[in-house]
């Protein structure tokens, strides 16, 4: 993706070229090949094909979203020519990503990251279901794995996508849930058989607890749908994320930065243990994420103040960041041979500029002089925050998206910029580009033309 500066807001340079990434993208033709559906390259390309949409109303992003929905049901274990028996010693619903055919002793596992996986397809019906004017239209058809014909619209596909999410956390995830709506290991000796090493019953690792959440809270969004409407269903997920939510806030310390004395946290792996969590990875970033998508879905009902996005955001200005463009392997400020330093972050660590916009600049001069080399969870997630910074709204995905509303950014042919006509605050933009939900239809039907052949290789 080309960067066009830290400032300002997204340029039609950066959503062609972060299209050119997300279309780069290879399917997946059989489980057992690790997370690649989950935190791998086409879950990361999912949320951030979502990142994409939610910023410029594009549908050619929406076909990525579509696609990889595709090639995901299409792997669900019922959907595969020969469904494998995990260490539940049932058929499940689930993507088992590793070993289909373990050494002896060893049962096949599928853990946590089954909701990630799920989160996106219900993601994709999301989406979907907010722009009526798609229902009856036919996505175009793409060369990785589907279930569908030729002829399946986007509305048949969005309830496949629901109903196919709502299988696996119901047959499988209630494993996973104890009788307080914690999550947890499941509490049965079969786990132990995966090669997982945490104790079956115990609680459930943060990081773990909001990959699973994800899906919770995608399914409790579509469930507010009318097409897919269930209240109770709605109620019982976002419970459960409060839950886990919850429990990560109790777990928080707070301390003063290394660098400059504010408010800060610190937190370890899981509850109950002196195990500082490390950012070099996804675990840090998966706590912070989570709590991201519970601050966006209801920011009162899941107990996430302005105090903590803002004091989060402290914690990686001033103690995770060196401020030398690079980080360090633990959320303490410090690193270790496993937790080394690094010198980029997931681009969603930037969803908390927010509260402190500095760090925006630091996060985004960092991974930009990382390199983003096609890995799009590095740059797309910066598109997301810079037009939200640019537009001071960062409400823009939800309410005014949702009626079916879509805000094209980027359209400048000189390095311009053009805002959302419902931003909010003094700094207005160039240009007011906000397009109504059928107008959005005739305009991308219109653009499209041989852009949409082929979108996978």
């Amino acid at each position: 993706m080309i960067w066009s500066g830290n400032t300002g807001n997204v340029t039609r340079t950066e959503i062609e070229t972060a299209l050119g990434m997300l279309r780069e993208l290879e399917p997946l033709w059989e489980n057992g090949q690790g997370n690649v559906l989950a935190d791998g390259w086409l879950g990361q390309g999912m949320h951030d094909a979502c990142l994409l949409y939610e910023v410029t109303g594009d549908r050619r992003a929406l076909d990525v979203i579509v696609n990889i929905a595709d090639n995901i049901l299409a792997l669900q274990n019922a959907n595969t020519p020969d469904p494998v028996t995990i260490w539940t010693g049932a058929k499940d619903s689930v993507w088992p990503t590793a070993d289909l055919d373990p050494e002896d002793g060893k049962l096949v596992y599928a853990g946590c990251e089954q909701g990630l996986i799920a989160g996106n397809m219900a993601a994709a019906a999301v989406f979907i279901l907010k722009v009526p004017c798609l229902y009856d239209m036919v996505p175009p058809r793409f060369a990785g794995p589907t279930i569908f014909n030729a002829s399946t619209t986007y509305f048949e596909r969005a309830k496949a996508y629901i109903a196919a999410a709502d299988d696996t956390y119901q047959s499988f995830f209630w494993r996973f849930v104890d009788s307080n709506l914690n999550l947890i290991n499941p509490a049965d000796e079969r786990w132990w058989l995966t090669g997982d090493t945490r104790a079956p019953g115990t609680p459930m690792p943060w990081n773990r607890g909001m990959m699973m959440m994800h899906g919770y809270l995608r399914l409790a969004a579509a469930h507010e749908t009318e097409a897919a409407f269930d209240a109770d269903l709605t109620a019982y997920y976002d419970a459960i994320s409060r839950s886990h939510i919850s429990n990560f806030v109790k777990d928080l310390n707070q301390s003063k930065a290394i660098q400059n004395g504010v408010t800060t946290f610190s937190w370890d792996y899981s509850y109950g243990e002196d195990h500082t969590e490390e950012s070099q990875g996804v675990h840090a970033y998966y706590d912070v994420w989570g709590s991201w998508i519970g601050w966006q879905r209801n920011s009162a009902v899941f107990g996430l103040s302005d105090f903590i996005g803002r004091t989060f955001a402290q914690t990686f200005e001033n103690t995770i960041s060196f401020g030398n463009g690079s980080f360090a392997g633990l959320v303490t400020g410090s690193s270790s041979t496993k937790a080394y330093t690094i010198n980029s972050l997931f681009g969603g660590w930037s969803f908390y500029a927010l509260w402190l916009p500095e760090w925006f600049d630091t996060i985004a001069t960092a991974n930009v002089e990382a390199s983003f080399r096609g890995r799009t969870w590095l740059a797309i997630p910066l598109l997301w925050t810079k037009h939200a910074l640019a537009m001071n709204d960062v409400t823009f995905w939800s309410s005014r998206f949702s009626s079916g509303f879509g805000v094209i950014v980027g359209t400048e042919e000189g390095g311009g910029s053009a805002s959302s006509p419902w931003r909010t605050g003094s700094n207005s933009g160039a240009a007011s580009a906000g397009v109504g939900a059928a107008t959005f239809c005739t305009l991308v039907a219109a653009v499209l033309g041989a852009f949409v052949a082929s979108t996978w290789t």
